[in-house]
């Protein structure tokens, strides 16, 4: 509940809170995004800053259209901000499948081929295969003795 000494700090009947707490909130919360935005370089960083300082604009003009402009401008702004967090969401998926798809051997990279390295251990695990069945052709009884495993 406000208190007869809040209520007085307030201009407007359309502003959230008194004017220094206000202020203060809009500073700190726009130097936190700020500092997001320096790390990750996102669109959904700065639209969070024009969210929380657009209601700045409360303190200042307390009439009933200012508000209803300020109330849309959030709403459009809260929709793009959907709308650009579900866009970096599927870029850094994709992007984290890409780079799970280059660690991945049996990807076979962008072009579809087989990587060099691959194709040497399967020319590899060819002659090893070849070798066992060359070897088995000596006609040593007991390597021979369960020909029907071997088919």
């Amino acid at each position: 509940m406000i208190s007869a000494a809040q209520a007085a700090e307030l201009r407007s009947r359309f502003a959230p809170m008194p004017v220094g707490l206000h202020v203060g909130f809009c500073i700190f919360a726009t130097v936190v995004f700020l500092l997001i935005y320096m790390r990750k370089r996102t669109l959904s960083s700065i639209l969070w800053i024009l969210i929380c300082d657009a209601t700045i604009i409360l303190q200042l003009y307390g009439d009933a259209a200012t508000a209803t402009a300020v109330g849309i401008c959030e709403i459009v702004l809260f929709a793009i901000l959907a709308w650009a967090s579900f866009g970096e969401y599927r870029a850094a998926k994709a992007a984290k499948k890409a780079s799970d798809g280059d660690n991945d051997p049996s990807a076979g990279g962008s072009s579809g081929e087989p990587q060099k390295d691959e194709r040497e251990d399967i020319a590899r695990l060819v002659k090893a295969e070849r070798q066992k069945l060359n070897a088995d052709s000596t006609g040593d009884i007991i390597s021979n003795a369960f020909e029907d495993d071997k088919l």
